[in-house]
């Protein structure tokens, strides 16, 4: 059925209503939800007729109720399209860079006095950040396994995502001690100077903690955020069974097995693919 196909059954009004707004619906639900509408529609007008009721009593009302019934679905099929992706993580840091932009730029008063005040600032935080990654790496913790080798195409993907995520965390953190020092350059320039780049380091730390965190709890392929943990084994029988918890991808590409204490036998947390094309 082509997307002006509605039965002439119904009055012209509600053909073309119906025409122009099923193109807001998903286009693997189109059918069907025209479908539904039209029956509703046709049994509308019988009542209407059957009662000597005018067609047109709840034409607001029903233009209404298809509109906001097709928007529905149509954020309804963005929140499943992108909930938990890694498009919604970058995109939400960009936001928070730009958010944290506007506030820096509203207490310097101007794009010029902002620019002056980021050029000294900016130098000594790109002078840190070498030292903060290194911290980090040097702090992290063990990451998990594989089974078998991953394909080219997902581990570029995978790492593509982890340095970007890192460089807009890095830029975030800088952005949020601006924030919290400006106000104070004016009266005690040295000290907002160090406080700044404390503040700084401080943030990057914890951002990119998470980062690292973020980054094992998704899946390998799709990069989503893997669904809520389950607990599998028994703590009593640790030695003698596996003991921890499993966190699955919503669309079966893999799993991970978290241990609830590391033995010799099983050191790290293990991704294991479900997968069998890869």
């Amino acid at each position: 059925m082509s997307d002006d196909a509605v039965p002439p059954t119904l009055p012209h009004f509600e053909r073309n209503l119906l025409s122009i707004i099923r193109r807001l619906v998903p286009a693997h639900e189109r059918e069907e939800w025209s479908r539904i509408w039209q029956a509703e529609l046709w049994y509308m007008h019988r009542r209407s007729h059957h009662r000597h009721v005018s067609p047109f009593t709840g034409i607001a009302d029903l233009s209404i109720g298809l509109t906001r019934d097709a928007l529905w679905l149509r954020t309804e099929d963005w929140r499943l399209t992108f909930s938990d992706t890694a498009t919604v993580c970058v995109v939400s840091l960009l936001g928070l860079s730009l958010l944290s932009t506007l506030i820096a730029l509203a207490l310097a008063g101007g794009w010029h006095s902002l620019h002056l005040y980021l050029r000294d600032e900016l130098m000594r935080s790109l002078i840190a950040a070498p030292h903060v990654l290194f911290v980090l790496l040097a702090t992290a913790p063990r990451r998990h396994s594989g089974q078998g080798t991953p394909r080219w195409p997902f581990w570029i993907k995978r790492h593509l995502f982890f340095g970007l995520k890192t460089l807009e965390i890095l830029l975030l953190a800088f952005l949020l001690s601006v924030d919290l020092c400006l106000p104070l350059h004016a009266a005690i320039p040295l000290t907002a100077d160090l406080l700044q780049l404390f503040a700084f380091v401080l943030f990057a730390l914890l951002g990119l903690r998470w980062a690292i965190g973020d980054q094992e709890q998704r899946c390998k392929q799709c990069l989503r955020s893997l669904s809520t943990p389950a607990r599998v084994g028994r703590p009593s029988h640790n030695l003698l069974e596996w003991n921890g918890t499993e966190q699955s991808c919503k669309h079966g590409h893999g799993l991970l097995s978290i241990p609830e204490i590391e033995t010799s036998w099983c050191q790290s947390s293990r991704w294991i693919n479900l997968d069998v094309s890869l």
